[in-house]
């Protein structure tokens, strides 16, 4: 995969996200992805696999009254990573995030 084509799969990832579309998530996350939820929060973990990465997204829906929204803010793509900051209303919900690009397929590794 391209640069672009790896950024354009990050942007839909984030309005798949945004708008619970669990068919698309499932679709880019790879089944061993693994998500780093760094912080102090209840919610700071390693979760290891697509299953528990969903998890994690849906207490944070849960913990706001599905109010969560990520806001996408910059990011940059080449053909094996793709880096993203993103943000919320509450600014300790900010976040950087690095994903690792499946050379061979359309899934991804988020972490």
């Amino acid at each position: 995969m391209g640069a672009d084509e790896n950024a354009a799969t990050s942007r839909r990832g984030y309005e798949a996200f945004n708008s619970g579309d669990m068919s698309t998530l499932t679709e880019i996350f790879d089944e061993s992805a693994v998500w780093h939820a760094t912080g102090r929060s209840s919610l700071a973990d390693d979760y290891q696999g697509r299953e528990s990465t969903f998890a994690y997204f849906a207490r944070l829906g849960q913990d706001t009254g599905g109010t969560f929204q990520a806001g996408l803010q910059h990011l940059l793509a080449d053909d094996e990573r793709v880096v993203g900051s993103s943000a919320t209303a509450r600014s300790e919900m900010a976040s950087t995030w690095v994903l690792t690009c499946a050379s061979s397929s359309s899934s991804r590794t988020a972490g």
